[in-house]
């Protein structure tokens, strides 16, 4: 049976890096492309739980068939999960997002989020961004994106884990290297567009705010350079998550609290 795998990403059907994921891993497998039909950027996780889904047939990119889908990328992971609409997907691959997903930045991302939505139900998954927003060379990353997908489906991913990937928006002759990463910090600046007294978008203002938490730098004794670090110096960082949010230290120091209930009631 060929091997069945699902492309989204959190762009939008119509994103430019989600036809080069699609021209890239042509002829792997049975492919099918199941997409936001908007940009759902930064929605993380989310799902739609109040209203009914539709899902329309459209051609995106040199023409590849698509699915577009008015929801978020984690509802278009758990529509082909269903295997409904679509083949149930032995791997789902994310991507390619305008722009980076490194450090604590992950957990916004609606690539990244798609991915674990698929890890979380047992099929392995990649995420694949890049750092540019308008990316210049990413059609020479192909065989980068194809490479890592057959190493994932041929090795497999421990459960609730995926890779998360990030390039470089340069020439493949001047990439230096794929290159394990750990996760970074937090970044170092943030935006937010705020209304102009009630003006609406046309009157936005976007401010810029600097953390005051530095960036997470490799230190001694780390063998692997945050994702930032291998980015920054030209190579492609692939970073190994997995969804697991319990502080098991402070799961332990919880025990040593007074949480007697019996004396609160008194």
């Amino acid at each position: 049976m060929a091997l069945q795998i699902l492309l989204t990403n959190d762009d939008g059907l119509h994103a430019p890096g989600l036809a080069v994921l699609r021209g890239a891993l042509d002829g792997l497998g049975e492919i099918t492309t199941l997409a936001p039909d908007h940009n759902a950027s930064a929605v993380a996780r989310g799902i739609t739980i109040r209203r009914p889904l539709h899902v329309s047939r459209e051609r995106f990119g040199d023409g590849w068939p698509g699915l577009a889908c008015d929801g978020t990328p984690s509802d278009c992971v758990r529509i082909a999960l269903l295997g409904v609409r679509c083949p149930r997907p032995d791997v789902v691959v994310a991507g390619v997002n305008a722009g980076s997903n490194m450090g604590a930045d992950v957990t916004y991302s609606g690539t990244v989020g798609a991915a674990f939505e698929a890890a979380l139900r047992g099929v392995p998954a990649l995420a694949f961004s890049v750092e540019s927003m308008e990316p210049r060379w990413l059609p020479e990353a192909a065989p980068v994106l194809r490479s890592l997908v057959e190493h994932v489906v041929v090795r497999g991913l421990p459960r609730h884990s995926i890779l998360n990937v990030n390039l470089p928006d340069r020439p493949l002759a001047e990439v230096t290297g794929i290159v394990p990463a750990r996760l970074g910090g937090a970044s170092c600046h943030d935006f937010v567009l705020l209304a102009d007294d009630g003006a609406g978008p046309a009157g936005a203002v976007e401010t810029w705010q600097e953390h005051h938490v530095p960036c997470d730098h490799p230190s001694a004794g780390e063998w692997a350079d945050t994702d930032f670090d291998v980015v920054e110096r030209g190579a492609v960082a692939v970073t190994p998550l997995r969804y697991d949010l319990l502080d098991p230290a402070l799961l332990a120091e919880l025990a040593t609290w007074d949480l007697d209930l019996e004396a609160l009631r008194v």
